[in-house]
């Protein structure tokens, strides 16, 4: 299966658990920033990743060890561009990270940079997403259209 061909498949299994949540989800085509549109407003990118494996290499007390690590790596850039602007929501979706793939639903504005990545598996990510695993719950607390724009971030955190 291609990379597009994956990202489809979750694209229609994230839309689906939106869909069953009570959203009007709506797909955008490919050639958008973005790949959902739900409830007409918010809108949502899908970032999917599979461990790849990582060389790196340490040197102690002039002694060098090299140890290659797994690690998901999501792209929160466009071409290399950071701009917050070109969706609501990122649903990050680590794929065999641990026993199960792992969601992220991080809103755009909870941000800080232009990469996320999960490295290793041994343990559970405790790092400054970690605070949106699963958290479909974004959606159900965003502002409804025409409402006010208090953030979904402040509730979270």
């Amino acid at each position: 299966m291609n990379r597009q061909l994956k990202h489809q498949v979750e694209r229609a299994a994230v839309a689906a658990k939106l869909r069953r949540m009570g959203f009007d989800v709506q797909e955008v085509p490919r050639n958008g920033k973005y790949d959902l549109l739900v409830d007409g407003h918010i809108r949502v990118a899908l970032r999917v990743a599979f461990p790849g494996r990582y060389a790196h290499t340490v040197t102690v007390n002039g002694r060098r060890y090299a140890y290659d690590y797994k690690s998901c790596n999501f792209n929160f850039h466009r071409h290399g561009r950071w701009d917050r602007r070109y969706c609501d929501v990122f649903v990050c979706i680590a794929k065999q990270r641990r026993a199960e793939d792992e969601v992220f639903i991080i809103p755009a504005e909870a941000v800080s940079g232009p990469t996320f990545s999960l490295h290793g598996a041994s343990k559970p990510y405790r790092g400054r997403y970690a605070q949106f695993r699963n958290r479909w719950s974004i959606f159900s607390s965003w502002p409804r259209q025409g409402q006010g724009s208090s953030s979904p971030v402040a509730e979270v955190a």
